[in-house]
């Protein structure tokens, strides 16, 4: 036959439930369950010099014997008295003392054993372990832990005949505790064997009707029928505090005093807890449910106080359990361990770790939300979390949250060998259900076997998860801004003796052929920084309306010379379209694809590109001016076509002017044309060292940052360390500026040049400190404009 044994350790009135029957002076008999008493008040003793875990004597025998029950014993009552509630405060540093609790009420060598714990948030991993230790230490064959809530339905299911269970889906559980009372609520799995699942930690409602209160209203109780209430150190080394806290039958006592003198100690045989309200949440945890149970050690006149008090609160029957009914239910618990059956089903407290997705930093639940597993089935990662290991790597970082614990950890593992390539590394758990701490371990073909994470000798933080996952998450790259070239009244009014816009328009615009090139020269002008009009079109708000007025005209006029002259007619040159390009995104849109269509055909076959000078007003014209998608689709379309060789100024200045000045260009390019233009940017900064600084001289670097803005699609692109073309880009540059830093010689342009190629070094590091580092880059190639034609 198997043996099994199921303990209900608890240190107010404790159980062991055993299905054999043991008879003093005869042999045990078989299959016949039996329930035994550890008594109320629990203690745990130590013999006079023994420091052997064999020395400590637990159950019925330390409850009467004289052990530490004070001087008027004398050296005997000196000794060590341990209550067992104390005990299992704190199980760690006691295993031996609750080892020993649990053999004076059953053996259980061989046996599949179940112990009961408390359903409570500060039942830890830690303490879980102690008691699987101290339950170990009785050698038996199979030993669980299982949560008293658990074991209650247990013992109901054997118990309340009378209900029909198939009804029963979810099952409302309020357990007494020293603090007041604990609820839980359980669904039953229906099917060959009904068995609870739990899906929650039990939760706590402070009370005074709680075990603690009772108890301490029964030791005042219990000093009044002292002769001296002050020296009453015998009445509360005794067990009949807890017998009247718990209701048992308390007959006159004679006790030993401190004086070696007797005395008798009648217990008042009316006591009652005073009146307490039980608090409102204690039913509301279980409300909606179809069965109430309660678990409790007292009895008698305390337990009916209680139990009505819990049934006025919550309005409905409430069906109390015998107090050896978690004992009971353990040793059904031990039953269907022993056959294999499911004993209950229980979740897993969630631990999660960060991953790196991509280049943001996420939680990563190591455990899914809706794992439920039998009891004693261990979980083991379906889907363990993926960690980087790169080249050089001594140490592994890993950060945890537990839903136990209060805060995170940071767990660092040294690595015997650092790594010499790029592995992957994954994160583990192995963990059962109310049986201790999760195993956590690495495991990589880097490593020889799997590396044991622990937990224990991780460095807590004091960081929130979020706050920890922020900290973690790289800070974003630098994108530079977009380029604005402004606008002001400065080139709208007369300036060192010659005629501003403003005069020009009132002689132009009426005149029978304007002079084009004269007012397109106008604005390509820039005093001050600022054009007449902006890049994006505005004009300046203090602009009289005349002035507004006459470049409206202006523009109309152009406009309807450009449309002549593409049906043949108009003027014989690109002046009036030049004027147009310079009105930036004021620019009529369809002249856009007019100037595409012309660089499409090529030189002497479309209108506006008559001669080769035409192509520096195409190109740059569109870079402009081009504001629509198609357009600047269209634009790139034509510069991608073009070979390596035959990128000059004017189709870098277009391909800048597009990134530069809009947010929508950037979005157009793909990877490979990112590569494409960064590779021509690359190879221009190189021909620019070792040469005299002209206009040619800063193109590079400015189809180079206008290029950084593609990290509006991509926002971790072109960052050097991370990307190799960076890293060229880089390097391109460091040699531009280390060539220029020989030059400078006190000459303030190429000082402000070395400082914006320093700038441009930021920007491809991701780290970059100045926004407006195109407006920089823009100023030293602004003369070119003058070339188009």
């Amino acid at each position: 036959m198997k043996r099994l044994v199921g303990y209900d350790l608890n240190g107010w009135s404790d159980f062991a439930a055993r299905n054999w029957l043991e008879i003093p002076g005869q042999e045990p008999v078989e299959d016949r369950d039996q329930v035994v008493k550890g008594g109320a008040g629990g203690v745990v003793v130590r013999l006079k010099d023994s420091d052997s875990e064999t020395g400590l004597i637990g159950g019925m025998q330390a409850a009467r014997a004289p052990h530490g029950r004070g001087g008027g014993w004398g050296d005997i009552g000196a000794q060590p008295r341990h209550r067992v509630s104390d005990l299992l405060t704190d199980p760690a540093s006691q295993t031996g003392a609750i080892a020993a609790a649990l053999k004076a009420m059953a053996g259980a060598r061989k046996a599949t054993v179940a112990l009961a714990i408390p359903d409570l948030p500060d039942l830890d991993e830690h303490r879980q372990e102690a008691l699987l230790k101290a339950l170990r230490q009785l050698r038996p064959g199979r030993a669980v832990l299982v949560w008293r809530p658990v074991l209650a339905v247990l013992a109901a299911l054997q118990r309340l005949d009378r209900i029909g269970w198939s009804d029963v889906r979810n099952i409302g559980i309020i357990g007494h505790d020293a603090g007041g009372f604990v609820t839980q609520t359980l669904r039953l799995r229906h099917g060959a064997m009904i068995a609870p699942e739990r899906r929650d930690t039990g939760r706590l409602h402070p009370c005074g009707l709680g075990l603690k209160p009772l108890l301490d209203q029964a030791e005042t109780a219990l000093r009044a029928c002292c002769a001296n209430p002050d020296r009453a150190g015998h009445v509360i080394a005794s067990d009949l505090p807890h017998r009247l806290a718990l209701g048992f039958d308390c007959p006159p006592e004679p006790l030993r005093k401190w004086n070696a003198s007797w005395e008798l100690i009648a217990p008042p045989p009316d006591f009652r807890p005073a009146p307490c309200a039980i608090p409102d949440s204690v039913a509301q945890s279980v409300q909606g449910c179809d069965l109430i149970l309660f678990e409790t050690p007292t009895r008698g006149a305390i337990r009916r106080q209680v139990h009505e008090a819990l049934v006025a609160a919550a309005g409905r029957d409430i069906h109390a359990l015998a107090p050896d009914a978690v004992a009971l239910g353990a040793l059904e618990a031990a039953r269907r361990l022993s056959a294999n059956r499911p004993v209950y089903f229980d979740f897993l407290p969630q631990i999660s770790t960060i991953v790196q997705d991509g280049d943001t930093a996420k939680n990563y639940d190591l455990i899914p939300k809706d794992a439920l597993l039998p009891a004693g089935q261990p979980y083991r990662s379906t889907r363990p979390a993926v960690l980087g290991l790169q080249p050089g790597t001594s140490e592994i970082k890993v950060h945890l949250k537990k839903e136990t614990a209060p805060a995170p950890r940071r767990a660092e593992v040294r690595l015997p060998v650092p790594q010499t390539s790029a592995e992957q590394v994954e994160l583990h758990v192995q963990q059962t259900p109310a049986a201790g701490a999760a195993r956590l371990t690495l495991v990589s073909p880097a490593f020889s076997g799997p590396v044991v994470v622990d937990w224990d000798s991780a460095e807590e933080l004091s960081q929130s998860w979020p706050e920890l996952i922020d900290s973690l998450t790289p800070e974003m790259p630098t994108i530079p801004h977009r380029l604005v070239l402004p606008c002001g009244t400065d080139n709208w009014y007369p300036r060192r003796n010659r005629p501003g816009l403003l005069e020009l328009l009132q002689q132009e615009v009426p005149a029978l052929w304007p002079d084009w090139n004269l007012l397109a020269s106008k604005l390509s002008n820039r005093p001050e920084g600022r054009y007449a009009v902006s890049s994006d079109g505005e004009l300046p708000d203090d602009l009289p309306a005349e002035g507004r007025q006459l470049l409206a005209r202006a523009t109309e006029l152009a406009e309807t010379d450009v449309r002549a002259r593409l049906d043949g007619g108009g003027s014989h040159d690109n002046h009036s379209l030049k004027f147009l390009t310079w009105l930036f995104a004021r620019c009529p849109d369809w002249v856009v694809p007019a100037m595409l269509d012309a660089l499409g055909a090529g030189h002497g076959r479309h209108v506006f590109f008559a001669n080769h000078q035409s192509r520096t007003l195409l190109l740059q014209g569109v870079g402009r001016t081009a504001r629509a998608e198609r357009d600047q689709r269209r634009a790139f379309d034509h510069l991608f076509g073009l070979p390596e060789g035959g990128w000059k100024k004017d189709q870098m200045a277009c391909a800048a002017f597009l990134l530069s000045r809009t947010d929508t260009a950037p979005m157009l390019l793909t990877r490979d044309e990112v590569e494409h233009l960064a590779k021509i940017a690359e190879a221009k900064v190189h021909e620019a060292v070792g040469r005299d600084f002209t206009t040619r001289y800063s193109y590079g670097p400015y189809l180079l940052v206008g290029l950084l803005r593609w990290r509006l699609k991509e926002p971790w692109a072109l960052v050097a360390g991370r990307d190799e073309t960076a890293d060229r880009l880089l390097a391109a540059t460091q040699r531009l500026a280390d060539d220029l830093a020989g030059k400078v010689d006190g000459k303030p342009h190429l000082d402000r040049y070395l400082t914006v190629l320093e700038d441009v070094c930021k920007e491809l590091e991701g780290k970059g400190t100045n926004p407006n580092l195109l407006v920089d880059l823009e100023s030293f190639t602004r003369s070119s404009a003058k070339d188009d034609a």
